[in-house]
């Protein structure tokens, strides 16, 4: 009896095919001891950590770039872990130069109106310098420019490995990034029209937004990436295809419910496209998703879940004389050739609106425009237009997940009841880029993943690699 209840594999739903969920799901699926039986619910019609990216073509019907969206790039240092996947795996990725152009937006806008749009460059790691001499700016103002940028700039980077933010205590929540500039006292206009476009670009949020973060989620960026290259895969497609391999999936199903029955399993419900309830036994479940469905789907989720801030961020692909990729097959096996060229990422400044719109100018000549002043997605050159929905981080929802995680060093605050519920807690577990103290970014969908793997026994094969 024993050895027969011993060859009796464990189901496992895992809700959400992002990078979070399907490192979760490849992990426990080649588990060494092949304990675990997998299922991964996805409620497009593909998994979704390429389901937004796309291949354009020419007027020839040649394939000429893959454009991953959102940009996946990554930063030497901070992605230990996401590095050490990729190189266990096989993936391909390159070092990826990029140019930051500063401009600001010329409609609506009270300051520098008799200047041009572009009021700085820079090149990422410094490989281009001096930098480049914007156009419309006399040589004069533009030396005296450098000088100010290099200063606030060392002065910033000082600060991030000397002068640490305030950590939270059981009487108050850490210090935001607003509080922290304030206390360093970086110029403001520093801060408006170069720091927080070029980390709101990583962030994709708003500056208002951003100025809510954890301080110590951006002096631990800029700590653990400086002087590092940045990356890019060669393509998002080709590490879902090496993720998902051998995966059992549902499509086009969306889970509405996960209770704990008497006996301890989990009962998961779920809708597929013909409107019908659907019902399975699990014994374990792991959230891919958002704070905010995760709350829905899982009832003492709710309340905690509720005070983790989220924002729908828009991307919009253009190119001119090019159109999507019609034979998908062909189109999603195409990588694109690695040139050591830089690509220009415009960072488009408003001040009246207090945000900075990104706009990644590709290889192919194609444009990759994210969080837009203004929904341009009915232009003629248009190739794609998508919204996803992204965490973002405050102090309080730092407190909140690092009680979840076990990662509050101080306890809870002192009007603040203990949590509930932590992370595994009837056989149930979070993961996605929002599920660990850093920025929502690639890093903390790995980590998640492998904190879920370690729980369960299940062996980390890249662990063993040195990044």
């Amino acid at each position: 009896m024993t050895s027969t209840k011993s060859n009796v594999k464990q189901k496992v739903a895992i809700v959400g095919s992002g990078m979070a969920g399907l490192v979760t799901a490849h992990l426990l699926h080649n588990d060494k001891q092949q304990r675990y039986s997998v299922t991964v619910f996805e409620s497009g019609e593909s998994f979704s950590l390429d389901s937004a990216s796309l291949s354009i073509e020419d007027e020839s019907q040649e394939i000429v770039d893959r454009i991953d969206v959102p940009m996946r790039a990554f930063a030497e240092g901070y992605y230990k872990n996401l590095i050490s996947m990729y190189k266990y795996l096989g993936v391909r990725y390159h070092s990826q130069l990029f140019v930051y152009s500063f401009k600001k937006n010329a409609v609506s806008e009270t300051w520098n109106k008799t200047g041009k749009e572009g009021y700085f460059v820079y090149s990422s790691n410094n490989h281009g310098f001096p930098p480049i001499w914007p156009e419309g700016i006399d040589l004069f103002s533009w030396l005296i420019e450098i000088m100010y940028v290099a200063t606030c700039y060392l002065w910033w980077s000082i600060c991030c490995f000397w002068i640490p933010p305030s950590l939270a205590t059981n009487s108050r929540l850490c210090e935001s990034l607003d509080e922290y500039m304030k206390r360093i006292m970086l110029p403001r206009h520093f801060v408006n029209f170069y720091l927080l476009p070029l980390l709101s670009s990583v962030a994709t949020c708003t500056h208002e937004a951003l100025l809510q973060f954890p301080a110590r989620d951006l002096t631990e960026y800029k700590r653990q990436s400086a002087g590092g290259d940045h990356y890019t895969v060669s393509s998002v497609h080709e590490v879902q295809k090496t993720l998902a391999s051998g995966l059992k999936t549902k499509f086009s199903t969306t889970v509405t419910k996960v209770e704990v029955l008497q006996d301890e399993r989990l009962e998961v419900s779920w809708n597929i496209s013909d409107n019908v309830a659907h019902k399975d036994i699990f014994d374990r479940v792991v959230l891919a998703v958002a704070p905010d469905i995760a709350g829905r789907i899982y009832q003492p989720l709710e309340k905690a879940m509720a005070q983790i801030p989220t924002t729908m961020v828009h991307s919009i692909v253009q190119g001119n004389g090019m159109k999507v990729a019609a034979n998908d097959t062909k189109a999603t096996d195409f990588v694109p050739e690695f040139t050591r060229e830089a690509q220009t990422i415009h960072l488009r400044t408003s001040a009246s609106l207090a945000q900075t719109e990104s706009i990644h100018v590709l290889g192919s000549g194609a444009m990759v425009t994210t969080c837009p002043f203004s929904d341009v997605s009915s232009a003629q050159n248009v190739l794609r237009s998508v919204k996803f929905l992204r965490a973002l981080r405050t102090p309080r929802s730092r407190h909140v997940v690092n009680n979840i995680f076990g990662e509050n060093l101080t306890g809870p605050l002192v009007d603040e009841k203990q949590s509930p519920w932590s992370n595994g807690d009837d056989k149930i577990w979070l993961v996605g880029g929002w599920c660990w103290d850093g920025m929502v970014l690639l890093e903390g969908c790995v980590v998640s993943a492998m904190r879920v793997a370690s729980a369960l026994d299940v062996d980390i094969p890249w662990n063993a690699l040195e990044t």
